[in-house]
């Protein structure tokens, strides 16, 4: 009789809600030199604790029907993490940033990266490039800029460095600069915190450089990529991904 009972046991275990399988698993991978709010981390650095990263993360987990399980990776890791299959997918990505892109997918654009001009506000309003000339431009330390090269070339305005995003403002605010290039995303993360000297400043009409961000998915992947992009489409046209993004871009 006990030989009886086993043969049915197991199938009532199969069919029984309780031993239904649990959402697999899209591991997602983040780099730790992402910056806010990229990518923002616990005090010790160790963590993920949010950002446009985990959130993005999850919400295209949700959308696909999977649990997202994100791996903070060190920035020499990276490339290859998503190459040999550890993590399924890193986003805020182009494939211009990556060595080994062409042994990686890359999934449809998600949102662009853009830079923009700041000035304070008593500066006039700046819709060309030429209307940076005579100017100094704040910019960050190894970073390119190529469509103000020939501004600087010609001599026809002076390129100033800082090491960090938030000495830009300090070079504005002490008349160091005229303008300062910034990326979107870290302005609009660092104006909401504060609220009250961001009120000094002015982001211009003028765009610097805009540049399409995406996913690198791994060849090893069990996901394929023509589903990761139709959960992509899915999220732009239900506008759930244009609401996600309302908190980190420039609202006009």
């Amino acid at each position: 009789m006990a030989s009886l009972h086993k043969k049915w046991l197991l199938p009532l275990l199969l069919f029984s809600p309780l031993a239904q399988a649990e959402p697999s698993a899209l591991r997602i991978g983040v780099s730790d030199t992402d910056a806010a709010p990229i990518a923002v981390l616990s005090e010790d650095g160790a963590a993920l604790t949010g950002g446009l990263a985990r959130d993005l993360g999850t919400l295209l987990a949700d959308e696909m029907g999977m649990k997202p399980q994100f791996t903070l990776l060190a920035r020499r890791r990276v490339e290859p993490s998503i190459e040999t299959g550890k993590v399924d997918i890193i986003c805020n990505a182009n494939p211009d940033w990556y060595s080994n892109s062409a042994r990686l997918g890359w999934s449809h654009e998600i949102y662009p990266l853009v830079e923009r001009v700041l000035s304070l506000k008593s500066q006039p309003t700046i819709r060309q490039f030429d209307d940076l000339a005579g100017k100094r431009i704040g910019t960050i330390h190894g970073y390119h800029y190529p469509a103000l090269e020939y501004l600087w070339a010609s001599n026809r305005s002076e390129r100033t460095t800082e090491a960090r995003f938030d000495l830009l403002f300090k070079s504005l605010e002490k008349r160091l600069s005229d303008a300062a290039v910034v990326t979107e995303l870290t302005y609009v993360w660092w104006a909401r915190g504060h609220a009250q000297e961001a009120a000094n400043f002015r982001i211009h009409p003028l765009v610097v450089s805009s540049q399409p961000t995406m996913c690198a998915l791994s060849l090893h992947s069990p996901i394929k990529l023509d589903a990761l992009n139709r959960a992509i489409e899915r999220l732009h046209k239900s506008g759930r991904l244009k609401t996600l993004m309302s908190r980190y871009l420039w609202q006009e």
